[in-house]
């Protein structure tokens, strides 16, 4: 855990978490996603950051000889895998255009071309602004596996492994943002975040707020990750006039 790898490390401060005293956070970031790019906007004025949940998968089937075994007597856990993961995606096509789902790590046992895979693990990542949502899209997530395993002769499980509630910016300093943003003459639009960020966790303790500029395509963390100098220039001085807004209004 965090708390025991920074007593391993010695960097576990005496103060407490939250009483350092701040009156606001402000954090300056690429989009990471291509929406600002595709919509010729400069700056993302940044509402929130949307709740996630995280759940590891393992499929238990049969192993059992490719050329021997019928295929109506056989229990697949890489084909039910398959429809699994396609039923995932279609959880979070019924709550489109803001739900997502992705399956990242996809592991296949015994991995021989010739034997039928008995056992498969994959994961899933399920997002959306709204908590609420994000519920109902892990009950039919539940459901939806429950109705194929059945199906197709095959067992589950289904192990929740992270879980981040959505986060709401603190409505004074999102505003200083936007009228920042207004006063420079930047092309701007709100939007949630879709990944998370530090201010995530400084939120919890101070007012924060984030500003977004477009990246080249959406890509980030990757050796092709791109910002144009006059989109990075743009968000600076947002932040710069944001941060001089809060001083001068926030006690």
């Amino acid at each position: 855990m965090v708390g025991e790898a920074l007593e391993q490390t010695g960097f576990v401060g005496e103060e407490e978490c939250g009483k350092h005293p701040a009156s606001a956070y402000f954090e300056l970031h690429i989009e990471q996603g291509p929406v600002l790019e595709a919509e010729e906007k400069t700056i993302g004025v940044v509402q929130g950051v949307q709740a996630m949940r995280w759940y590891d998968v393992t499929v238990t089937g049969q192993d059992a000889h490719a050329g021997t075994t019928p295929m109506t007597m056989r229990s697949d856990a890489l084909w039910s895998a398959a429809r699994m993961i396609d039923g995932v995606h279609q959880v979070a096509m019924n709550h489109a255009p803001d739900g997502l789902s992705t399956v990242g790590i996809i592991e296949c046992l015994p991995s021989s071309s010739n034997v039928i895979p008995g056992s498969v693990h994959f994961t899933v990542d399920l997002r959306h602004p709204s908590d609420g949502t994000l519920e109902i899209m892990e009950k039919e997530f539940y459901q939806t596996l429950e109705a194929i395993a059945a199906s197709c002769g095959v067992e589950f499980s289904i192990s929740p492994t992270w879980t981040s509630d959505a986060v709401h910016f603190d409505p004074l300093c999102v505003s200083f943002v936007e009228k920042s943003a207004q006063n420079l003459g930047c092309s701007a639009r709100k939007i949630v975040s879709g990944a998370g960020h530090d201010a995530v966790y400084v939120a919890r303790v101070v007012p924060t707020a984030m500003i977004f500029v477009p990246c080249w395509k959406g890509i980030s963390h990757n050796e092709a990750e791109s910002a144009e100098p006059h989109d990075v220039t743009a968000g600076a001085n947002v932040l710069l006039h944001a941060v001089l807004q809060a001083d001068s209004e926030i006690a």
